[in-house]
């Protein structure tokens, strides 16, 4: 095209994916030198196909030309989320699952993923090529019908072939609910709490953390065993009700950081921090009415203020005191003004070692009580130093130096006249443990737990756990029955699915066979 012609006309380009189509324009501008060049839509940089550019006088055609009938086709994946919303961007994910909990892992690349994908990778191959890498880089690069894992160490690649299962075999998982952020310290107080929750499977209701959102004052997070029972705020949660989150490792891993966010919808809770989220179904049922367990003693009570150096020498030293193999490793705490220690012995014809807490400040009457060292120790770990108790056979009540609100109920071990033990020095009357469970309820019953009597000479001889104690225990047994059957109906249910898939595969199969005898038969020889 020479100077002074005239272009004039539409022009058919394929565009390829990358550039815009305004660079597209700009290109043509230039080569072509032309003034007026225009496009008749426009193609994202990611899609490809014709573009229709209108040259000179023609570009008066343009709304024409875009009103006409198009046809686009798009390739779209579900299940992937990138940072920039497409193709382009620049996350790629890691998902482990045992279908009740799953954890995803967000991990930055450094290049594009054009082309994300999908694969199944054995959690064992993937474990045993971390251990193997020690720290270094491992790539993964999907091929057909194989993965090949590769890590780099001192140099040199030590790669693992996989043959991946079928992603169709990979369930549906529950959807994680909308996050919110919370409070930086939710993630510790959630840590804290499942510390003192129950191990039992058979007890899921307690084998949990409750976050109670009852109170317009503030929120909590409680957890028990039935034994002993902590509570922790937590600020305001936004959550439209209380839910029961089951305890699980991950939420014990301390190498979680980062801005904390949580949600729950449709009986799914779901923790996001940093590039982890964390997807669980909540435990079903009524929480015990804890609120009812936690005793309040106001002037009527012994307190223990316990120093620092105090706290630190009795988590060292209350595992190595005498009889922590029997007696369910039990001590016992005599308290008197000026004079607070801790006792224990072997066994009954051994004497009694003791240990005098010089620097802790004990206020009230004189009281002994019997605890257990592992869960005692448990509290102080936590930071409970503040302690108050009625008598021998109440509960202990503690609170945190720097955070009244936290509070925890350790219930005592009952032994035998421990209220009429001098708090002097001197030698003792060999105790007997008995231990005593913390009187939770289903929420259900309208009956108030039985509080400690105010007077130590009602107390009654200690009894064998009753019969809420049972209910409960068996009711949490049939509900973890109907969890099992539910999840047995589950397997026959994928076992149809599958049976269903593999019959139509025979069927396919069948009928491109018939097909290629159909064509056999056509074949003249």
């Amino acid at each position: 095209m020479t100077a002074g012609q005239v272009a004039f006309g539409l022009l058919n380009l394929d565009k390829p994916a990358g550039p815009t189509s305004h660079d597209i324009v700009a290109d043509v501008r230039r080569g072509a030198r032309i003034r007026k060049v225009g496009h008749a839509g426009t193609l994202d940089p990611l899609a490809t196909g014709v573009l229709v550019l209108c040259l000179g006088p023609a570009t008066r055609l343009a709304e024409f030309v875009m009103n006409s009938p198009k046809v686009y086709i798009a390739r779209v994946r579900f299940g992937v989320e990138t940072d920039t919303y497409d193709a382009e961007g620049q996350i790629v994910r890691l998902t482990g699952t045992d279908i009740s909990q799953t954890v995803v892992y967000e991990i930055a690349v450094a290049e594009p993923v054009p082309l994300p994908v999908s694969i199944l990778i054995p959690l064992a191959e993937l474990q045993a090529v971390l251990k193997t890498a020690q720290g270094a880089n491992v790539e993964i690069e999907p091929s057909k019908g194989a993965v090949t894992l590769t890590a780099t160490v001192a140099g040199q690649g030590i790669g693992r072939r996989v043959e991946p299962p079928n992603i169709n075999d990979w369930p549906e998982l529950a959807v994680p609910a909308d996050t919110q952020p919370v409070e930086p310290g939710f993630l510790t107080g959630l840590r804290q709490a499942l510390t003192f929750a129950s191990p039992d499977d058979n007890r899921p209701l307690l084998k949990a953390a409750f976050l109670d959102v009852s109170a317009k004052s503030g929120h909590r997070i409680v957890a028990t065993d039935s034994r002993r029972l902590s509570v922790f705020p937590c600020g305001i949660l936004p959550l439209a009700e209380s839910v029961i989150v089951p305890s699980t490792k991950f939420l014990n891993w301390t190498k979680l950081e980062g801005d904390t966010r949580i949600g729950a919808s449709k009986g799914v809770f779901t923790l996001r921090c940093g590039p982890w989220v964390f997807t669980t179904k909540v435990v079903e049922g009524q929480y015990p009415r804890w609120s009812q367990v936690v005793p309040d003693y106001g002037k009527d009570a012994t307190t223990l203020e316990l120093s620092p150096e105090d706290v630190q020498l009795l988590i060292k030293t209350l595992p190595s005191m005498p009889g922590n193999e029997g007696s369910n490793g039990t001590f016992v705490l005599r308290l008197a003004p000026n004079a607070v220690r801790v006792c224990s012995r072997q066994d009954a014809q051994s004497p009694e070692a003791a240990i005098r807490l010089e620097k802790s400040v004990c206020n009230g009457t004189p009281v002994s009580v019997g605890l257990d060292r592992r869960f005692f120790r448990d509290a102080l770990l936590a930071g409970f130093d503040r302690w108050q108790v009625r008598d021998s056979t109440s509960p202990l009540v503690g609170h945190t130096k720097n955070d009244a609100q936290s509070c925890h109920v350790l219930m005592p071990v009952r032994c035998v006249n421990v209220e009429d033990e001098p708090a002097s020095e001197g030698a003792v009357t060999p105790q007997v443990a008995v231990p005593v469970s913390v009187p939770v309820q289903p929420q259900e019953t309208k009956e108030k737990p039985i509080m400690p009597p105010k007077n130590h000479e009602e107390v009654q001889p200690a009894a064998e756990p009753g019969a809420l104690d049972k209910i409960l225990v068996a009711y949490e047994t049939a509900k973890s029955a109907v969890r099992q059957a539910q999840s047995a109906l589950a397997d026959v249910a994928l076992c149809v699915r599958d049976a269903i898939r593999e019959q139509k595969a025979q069927s396919r199969e069948i009928a491109e066979v018939r097909a290629g005898l159909a064509k056999l038969q056509t074949i003249r020889v």
